[in-house]
């Protein structure tokens, strides 16, 4: 099989127009690629992998491999012989690939040794996926390449991490927060022509794709405990590599939002902050208080999150949630909170009111025709 891969790569021509031209990166985006990265992380060769191919998730991957382990692969896969057992083996673990990984490990070896390859990393995406977002592209003005990839590698990290039931924790939040955002933004536009405070700062599309990418990573953490996860949140933004077209300070903006969503409000002046513009720096304030906010009331299994209103009066903000459709609830009654996550929604209100400089309230409007108020106020209401 090696002599006859080696003989149509030397006919070809390839070898010689890449060595000629010179490369820094090789990059693999096959799904045969992907599945020997895989193959690799799991310890496959070694015979330590799991009845379901992993380890422990992601935590700690970097998406590459080099020649010495393609090379350890391809020795186990050549050298399990045709046993029944091993078969089973690589059936159960590479799946409709198994068929064909044995030729296309090979194949990516002698690939490595004819290119002198030491290293490859893995992209996310597929050889297709590019020619279809080229396509978009073309015949469609609007269509944003770069913004589509970034949150397409925040929603690839986040279901690395998560099973499906913290996604639609980290959605619901997601959805939250922009309810509160886009109506912050509406204020903040409308205060010009009715003489009100303005924000601090302008918040601007940019900043809400930052916030809605931390609240769907804010909870990776949870992978290695509940004991500090919001620390391991940011390591894993910051120094895993996997969120794509963003830059190193919008990167680390984002884990930042992750690590602050809990705990101690930071502090202007807090060291991890330091590299920031003032402006920047006042923003990550908002965001981090928008964010905050967001998360605590997600913990309300009474509120239907879909049919929330954001207004401004001269009491200031108010977060009109209706209630939810959940059968297990009668009618006019709210779900109250624990009592520990009603104190935690209180703090968080204040930090709110501390950054913006006046109150947020949170009503429920009353589905009850026997109550003669409009709405009723929820009794961790600020």
């Amino acid at each position: 099989m090696r002599s006859h891969i080696r003989s149509i790569l030397q006919q070809c021509g390839i070898v010689e127009k890449i060595k000629h031209h010179g490369f820094e990166i090789a990059v693999g985006s096959s799904g045969t690629v992907q599945s020997i990265e895989k193959a690799i992380f799991s310890g496959f060769s070694r015979n330590v992998v799991s009845n379901d191919g992993a380890l422990c998730g992601d935590l700690g991957r970097d998406w590459r491999f080099s020649r010495e382990e393609l090379r350890i692969l391809v020795e186990r896969l050549c050298g399990g012989g045709g046993e029944a057992l091993e078969r089973a083996r690589r059936d159960r673990f590479f799946k409709r690939r198994s068929e064909f990984i044995v030729a296309g490990a090979v194949l990516l070896d002698e690939i490595f040794a004819m290119l002198d390859i030491e290293e490859m990393e893995v992209s996310g995406y597929a050889l297709g996926e590019g020619v279809v977002a080229e396509m978009l592209l073309q015949v469609c003005d609007n269509y944003d390449f770069n913004a589509n990839a970034r949150w397409g590698s925040v929603i690839r990290l986040a279901t690395r991490f998560l099973g499906k039931k913290k996604m639609g924790t980290a959605s619901q939040c997601a959805n939250i927060t922009k309810v509160i955002f886009e109506g912050l933004r509406k204020c903040d536009m409308l205060a010009e022509t009715q003489n009100q405070v303005k924000l601090p700062v302008s918040l601007n599309d940019k900043d809400l794709e930052y916030l809605e990418a931390a609240c769907m990573l804010h909870n990776i953490g949870l992978i290695t405990g509940e004991k500090g996860y919001h620390k391991q949140s940011c390591n894993i933004i910051m120094n895993g590599d996997h969120l794509y077209g963003y830059s190193t300070e919008e990167v680390k903006l984002i884990a930042l939002l992750a690590r602050h969503h809990r705990k101690k409000f930071p502090k202007p002046n807090h060291a991890s902050l330091k590299e920031f513009s003032k402006e920047v720096k006042q923003k990550f304030k908002m965001l981090c208080a928008i964010i905050r906010v967001s998360i605590a009331v997600q913990k309300h299994r009474g509120l239907n999150i879909q049919g929330m209103e954001f207004s401004h009066s001269s009491e200031g903000f108010k977060l009109i949630v209706s209630e939810t459709k959940d059968q297990s609830l009668l009618p006019g009654i709210v779900q109250p909170l624990a009592e520990g996550d009603e104190a935690e929604l209180r703090k968080e209100l204040g930090h709110f009111e501390m950054v913006f400089q006046e109150k947020l309230s949170i009503a429920v409007p009353s589905s009850s025709s026997e109550l003669s108020e409009q709405s009723r106020h929820l009794q961790w209401m600020h």
